[in-house]
């Protein structure tokens, strides 16, 4: 027997509550509220054959973009296998789709949901999963471009829509398109106020266009959506902090890092690399940041999955230099280069994780020119690491201020001019008059 989800799709079940659970779980995960897993786990205890309740929590392990989620969503997927209940068309495509991503090929789970949406463009779910991995190998264009592809799919009047046009919204910003990327974010918050998302979208924008204070300002009248209790909570206190990191507001920063940005004991990678940036950050203008250094580092030791994600062994070196860890260093570079021999995206990663991950260390040991030589290759190329404009900016960011230590200044000059293409403001990091001479870095609390 089967029931259908809020836009109409089958459901495997013979249960009106799974279908129900399902609903709910779903929107949860769409906005990044509470904890869709309290919703969806009592259902699959009383309803273990419930297909698309397997899907479902195998898709939220994978979407959280850490590579320590794969195994426990294979898990889920051999549930769904193992069900007595025939499976949908739909339900088997992604299937196929989501096991190839958990077996740790992310690049072929996103070419079979490719394909999949375009045969069930109203799959919220595949939607959102397609949309992450988009990211997650730096495809920029699908990010705006798989919107476009299944929105005659949709009316205002469907259930989700709004997350549809939050996606939209954020896919039109790291195209460039600001003006649209904004108004279709204001109304999908318009539509669904919990959309986190589409908050975090206009947040992006407001970054690129150096609107500082409307930034600030859209943060504060919308932190009730995702300040407490939501997947986006550390990522958009995150954004909060450049923002006033761009007015030299260092003590706020601090002080955002300390209360709401530094990991919890349960926080995901991405959590930790969005402390691990913050804290650089800081460190590039030469703030003291103490001792957080030191429990960053033993938090990426306890994450410990290294050579999975070019983007996160990024964000750790960023972390294990600092701190002073040696060891942790080594760890990656051996990772590194075991994972390059693997098919998947990070051959594709590595070519730009490598290579930043000695340009870090470089920048730490003082050695400013060896820094630009190794990471300004990588800049074209960067886009292959994943993530978003705002976060790769790091890497430029490092760069120049390399250049800058290293008396380069025809190359400092360049790169703001090259920032100042894609709109991004010029903060007082950027601004700071080249002197003739590096100065050696305080290692450990500032890199500067």
């Amino acid at each position: 027997m089967t029931f259908k989800d809020l836009r109409g799709e089958a459901l495997t079940t013979v249960h009106a509550s799974s279908a129900q659970a399902y609903n709910q779980t779903l929107d949860l995960f769409n906005s990044f509220r509470a904890d869709p897993l309290a919703v969806i786990t009592p259902a699959l205890e009383q309803d273990p054959a419930f297909i698309s309740g397997h899907l479902l929590l195998a898709g939220m392990m994978l979407g959280t973009y850490d590579p320590n989620m794969n195994a426990p969503a294979g898990a889920s997927l051999d549930h769904a296998a193992a069900s007595p209940l025939a499976p949908t068309a739909r339900e088997q495509s992604l299937h196929a789709a989501l096991r190839v991503w958990a077996d740790g090929d992310m690049n072929a789970g996103s070419a079979r949901l490719d394909r999949h949406l375009i045969d069930h463009p109203r799959d919220l779910l595949a939607l959102q999963l397609a949309h992450t991995a988009d990211l997650a190998l730096g495809r920029t264009t699908m990010l705006r471009d798989r919107i476009a592809r299944v929105l005659p799919a949709w009316s205002e009047s469907d259930a989700g829509y709004g997350y549809v046009l939050g996606m939209q919204a954020f896919g039109l910003e790291e195209c460039f398109a600001y003006e649209q990327a904004e108004d279709v974010g204001r109304r999908a918050v318009a539509l669904q106020p919990h959309d986190t998302w589409a908050v975090h979208a206009v947040a992006h924008v407001c970054e690129m266009q150096g609107r500082v204070a409307d930034g600030i300002q859209w943060m504060n009248e919308t932190r009730g959506a995702w300040e407490a209790n939501n997947g986006l909570a550390v990522h958009n206190h995150w954004h909060l902090a450049l923002m006033h990191l761009a007015r030299g507001e260092h003590a706020a920063v601090l002080a955002l890092y300390d209360q709401a940005v530094v990991p919890s004991p349960t926080a995901l990678a991405l959590d930790l690399a969005d402390a691990s940036a913050l804290l650089w950050r800081l460190a590039m203008r030469g703030v003291d940041v103490g001792s957080r250094w030191q429990s960053l580092a033993q938090r990426w030791r306890a994450q410990g999955l290294f050579g999975a994600v070019g983007f996160l062994d990024v964000h750790a070196a960023l972390s294990f230099a600092a701190a002073g860890d040696d060891e942790g260093m080594a760890l990656l570079a051996r990772a590194g280069a075991q994972a390059a021999a693997r098919p998947g995206a990070f051959a594709e990663w590595g070519a730009v994780a490598n290579p930043a991950r000695e340009a870090i260390a470089a920048m730490v040991a003082g050695q400013h020119a060896r820094c630009v030589d190794l990471l300004l290759p990588v800049l074209p190329v960067a886009q292959a690491l994943g993530g978003s404009h705002a976060q790769r900016d790091l890497l430029t960011l490092t760069v120049q201020e390399a250049a800058k230590r290293s008396g380069h200044r025809a190359l400092f000059g360049a790169l703001q001019a090259q920032r100042q293409v894609h709109h991004l403001p010029i903060t007082p990091l950027h601004s700071a008059v080249l002197s003739s001479s590096s100065r050696a870095p305080q290692r450990r609390t500032s890199l500067a």
